[in-house]
């Protein structure tokens, strides 16, 4: 599915990317080509997670699933199936998760564990649960050399279940303007600065200045970031209530649900949006114009055929008198996302509720997904 950012969406195939005269994508609907400026672009496809193989996690967020994966000198080498091999500077990598979990949600929380860590040492957690710090020396593939100020370790992989890299020799990048992430049919997720084709080859340039080229056909979702549309996840919030219904007090969370995994529902994946708890409200200052307000919304997959909510989108044109632009019926557990739209002309400001509904509270795990602001 292509949606557009202000255009009705459509189904059709990325059959190429081009870089000019404007980065754009071409996408094949039956017979007829459409082209659409990545800018002009909120999503098309569907990220998955990643399973199997080993997870490289990027100090920008991104993951790449490969088969076997080093360390030489001061670059991580890595052999992935639609990559091939390819060498990356340690300095963009936060770590690698070599067993990964099958549990999602464990999955979930992990990558940001790794994304997360802290203190001047490398980190490594072994397959017991055992951690161990130091600085790591080398890395063949098969035996991981970690040397800390009293001991020297020989690890083999069988023993390795992840390793987080010293924090403070990390760049983590803070791109800004026009990127898109892609999404990979084996769960890798790559944000790119440039996306280009030429025949049935895509070459992308990453955050960080690495270059790498996979299968066109491998990309099955991309989310531009920087463009005419603006995540409410990326933005801070004027202000955030909940409402205990007894004594349990939850906070939101950009681009998690409240259980702190991934944004999910509908069997699939979802990059951005909010995770909130029945009954709360949380208000953003606009602080330029827009054009209107996009949601999908459901109760997270986490929370399966519980919990049950109403969805409510007030603005205000700065008097304080507030507005409903849109609500939704009552969502339940295990439904698929529904849609709400709001027109943004002259609001200032714009509030999101989550009301309860069925059995008060119970597992009232509510998704804005992809809830976005489009530029006029």
């Amino acid at each position: 599915l292509v949606t557009p950012a202000l255009e009705p969406a459509f189904r059709a195939k990325l059959i190429a990317a081009v870089d000019q005269p404007t980065w754009q994508v071409r996408f094949q609907a039956d017979d007829d080509p459409h082209d659409v400026p990545i800018k002009d672009l909120a999503l098309w496809g569907a990220f998955v997670r990643p399973s199997g193989g080993v997870w490289v996690v990027l100090a920008g967020g991104g993951v790449i699933v490969v088969d076997a994966v080093g360390i030489v000198e001061d670059q991580l080498v890595a052999n992935s199936p639609l990559m091939g091999n390819f060498a990356l500077p340690l300095r963009l990598v936060a770590g690698i998760v070599l067993q990964p979990p099958a549990d999602r949600a464990r999955g979930d929380r992990l990558l940001d564990r790794v994304l997360s860590q802290a203190g001047q040492v490398d980190r490594v957690v072994l397959e017991n649960g055992d951690e161990l710090t130091g600085t790591i020396t080398s890395f063949d593939g098969a035996t991981l050399r970690l040397k800390s100020d009293d001991n020297t370790w020989n690890l083999p992989l069988a023993k390795l279940a992840s390793v987080l890299f010293n924090p403070i020799l990390i760049d983590k990048p803070s791109p800004s303007g026009l990127r898109v992430v892609v999404g990979l049919q084996d769960g890798s997720r790559l944000t790119a600065l440039s996306l280009v084709s030429q025949d049935k080859t895509a070459r992308l340039k990453l955050v960080g200045g690495v270059e790498v080229s996979l299968p066109l056909a491998s990309i099955v979702a991309l989310q531009p970031l920087g463009g005419n549309v603006v995540y409410l996840s990326d933005l801070k919030p004027a202000s955030y209530r909940h409402i205990p219904f007894l004594d349990l007090t939850w906070p939101y969370f950009a681009d998690r649900s409240v259980q702190q995994t991934m944004l999910s529902a509908g069997g699939k994946l979802y990059l951005k949006g909010l995770g909130m708890h029945s009954p709360s409200r949380i208000t953003y200052e606009l602080d330029e114009a827009y054009q209107r307000f996009d949601v999908e919304v459901a109760i997270d997959a986490a929370a399966g055929r519980r919990g049950s909510v109403v969805f409510r989108v007030f603005t205000d044109d700065g008097t304080g008198a507030w507005q409903e632009q849109a609500a939704s019926e009552i969502v339940r557990g295990g439904e698929p996302p529904g849609r709400l739209s709001a027109d943004l002309s002259g609001a200032r400001r714009i509030s999101l509720l989550v009301d309860f509904s069925d059995r008060g509270d119970e597992q009232d795990h509510a998704d804005w997904l992809n809830a976005r602001l489009v530029r006029q």
